[in-house]
């Protein structure tokens, strides 16, 4: 599933990094005040409560002890160990440690965190079109095109809804630093259960489909269902919002760990 694109693109197309020194990621701890920064958010259009909620969730991100602890042993390590110079391509291993992060604490989140992470990813997924969608899911959507796209849809939500997005976010990468909190995997009988519960969602879902013909069709060759990534992943991420319950819990587990 997604990663949480708006904050790595936050961090990436700011031009306040351009002045750093990458020896440290002291100045993290007050990016929310940089005025270039704080424009950058502008352009992309979050405004009034929005812009609150933005600024205030990168002052939050990086005044986290943990978050930035484990930000700043990784990065030292990487100092250590490839004598990086160049503030891009630490900028791009910042990143890659924070998706990382994520990724790794999506599995230790509660299950009402998971949902609303789940929730707003695909309704961003539905946002976009196809062609965009499935650049994307192949990896040549440009950093660009892929913030614009998000901000544009990020900046329709309710800011209640926002701010509680990026709390997750942060709660993820927190402990996917950290390493607390259990990690909750599915078992074999599990992931047995989930697939039987959400297969004939699919099933259904893809028989209304105009092109149905055509996705039963790449379903049954997935060497030629390239140009269908994204339409299968709007199809299983809404039949997977369907279930209810403990089943809803493990199908949205089972989607954003796979």
């Amino acid at each position: 599933m997604l990663r949480a694109l708006a904050l790595l693109f936050a961090l990436l197309c700011t031009p306040v990094f351009a002045e750093q020194q990458p020896s440290t990621v002291d100045f993290l701890r007050s990016l929310h005040l940089d005025p270039a920064y704080r424009q950058d958010l502008r352009k992309r259009g979050y405004t009034g409560e929005r812009f609150d909620v933005m600024v205030d969730h990168t002052r939050q991100l990086f005044s986290d002890r943990e978050i930035i602890g484990g930000l700043e042993r990784r990065i030292a390590t990487i100092l250590k160990s490839n004598h990086y110079k160049v503030n891009t391509k630490l900028m791009l291993s910042l990143d890659t440690m924070l998706g990382d992060a994520y990724d790794s604490g999506i599995p230790r989140l509660s299950s009402q965190e998971r949902a609303l992470l789940f929730q707003v990813d695909t309704g961003f997924l539905r946002a976009l079109r196809m062609k965009d969608c499935n650049r994307m899911f192949s990896h040549r959507l440009s950093p660009d095109r892929a913030q614009k796209l998000h901000d544009s849809f990020m900046i329709q939500l309710p800011p209640k809804t926002l701010a509680a997005y990026y709390a997750a976010t942060r709660s993820a990468m927190r402990r996917g630093l950290n390493g607390k909190g259990r990690v909750q995997t599915l078992s074999a009988a599990e992931v047995r259960s989930v697939e039987e519960s959400i297969f004939p969602v699919v099933d259904q879902m893809i028989g209304r489909q105009k092109n149905a013909d055509d996705l039963y069709e790449a379903w049954a060759s997935p060497r030629n269902s390239e140009r269908y990534t994204c339409s299968f992943g709007k199809i299983f991420s809404a039949a997977a919002l369907t279930l209810k319950g403990r089943q809803r819990d493990q199908a949205i587990l089972y989607m954003m760990t796979r």
